[in-house]
């Protein structure tokens, strides 16, 4: 900033100061013992800057037209629900592993759902894992069969059962959690949306274990029921644990209890019926046809016989009474 000194007084007292003398020939001789420098880290409160009226309109324009732009869009338009599906593939992995990894003291929604829910993986997986359980338990179905006296052919109803159990699953559970806690007034700000990301990720670790139960050996293939149940069933203790926690404590260890044994259930329920080793085929009783012939004579012998044991009968009736 420019400093404008006037140097009009020129009284002795005045030029010994500001150190500035008068010299002929227009030059000017400075006194280096005398001179000051002054740096200006602050301005008087009269000299801050106050925008002008106009520009205060302006400010408040450009404000107005951001807020416009930011208003959600319509409930009927794509660009609602493309908000869902925004999510990159690195956060799309990192939300995978979470839900299969439990650790102690971590918060899997704050970490890694909130602050962007989506519904892209969760139903990208729900989808691959209803194709997989339909597929290997046919497959394991036709190994368990192959060399036996048993007809096999694929069983596409699978595939709608498999559809049927796993979108419900998705939906119902969460669907029963929000309306729990929405009764019990929970205090945790936990939406709708985020409990449907969590229980989509949460089917996850079943992809890799569905392909593993096409080994037909049944021990391993509870085994790693319990594996799969337990991994990502405690990442749903720990994730509403801190929802239900504030109500009673034995409605809060009731609500966790049933989050995990329903996780469970679902994948007995894929062993039970999808894996389950097919009933063996009876060998029926080959069928003779009766000829029209065959049926004749069968009727002519017994006529026959018939007639020879009342003769029979007649011929010793009347020997006994000429006796």
């Amino acid at each position: 900033m420019d400093i404008a000194i006037d140097v009009d007084d020129r009284s002795s007292k005045k030029k010994s100061e500001l150190g500035f003398y008068e010299a002929d020939n227009d030059e000017t001789i400075f006194d280096k013992s005398k001179v000051q420098t002054h740096t200006f880290t602050s301005f008087p409160e009269g000299a801050e800057y106050e925008p002008q009226d106009d520009e205060d309109e302006t400010e408040g324009d450009k404000s107005q037209l951001l807020e416009e732009g930011k208003k959600s869009p319509s409930f009927w338009t794509f660009e609602y629900y493309q908000q869902f599906f925004d999510v990159d593939t690195n956060q799309l992995l990192y939300r995978i592993v979470g839900s299969m990894t439990p650790r102690p003291n971590s918060k899997y929604l704050k970490g890694y759902i909130r602050p962007n829910p989506d519904l892209y993986g969760p139903f990208w997986i729900c989808c691959t894992l209803v194709f997989t359980t339909a597929i290997t338990g046919n497959l394991a179905n036709y190994l368990q069969t192959a060399g036996k006296d048993y007809k096999w052919k694929y069983d596409f109803h699978k595939v709608t059962y498999a559809a049927a159990a796993i979108f419900g699953y998705w939906w119902v559970l969460p669907t029963a959690i929000f309306g729990l806690l929405w009764w019990r007034k929970s205090q945790t700000a936990i939406t709708f949306l985020e409990i449907l990301c969590v229980y989509g990720y949460s089917l996850a670790i079943y992809i890799p274990i569905s392909i593993l139960w096409v080994i037909n050996v049944m021990w391993l293939r509870w085994i790693l029921v319990v594996v799969a149940a337990v991994l990502s069933g405690l990442v749903l203790v720990q994730t509403f644990w801190p929802a239900v926690n504030e109500d009673n404590r034995k409605v809060a260890i009731a609500v966790v209890a049933l989050i995990f044994v329903f996780h469970a259930l679902l994948a007995a329920g894929f062993v039970l019926y999808f894996f389950h080793s097919p009933a063996p085929a009876t060998t029926a009783a080959p069928f003779i046809p009766v000829s029209p012939v065959t049926t004749t004579q069968n009727a002519l012998s017994e006529s026959i016989k018939q007639t020879v044991i009342t003769t029979a009968s007649a011929n010793h009736n009347t020997t006994k009474a000429a006796f």
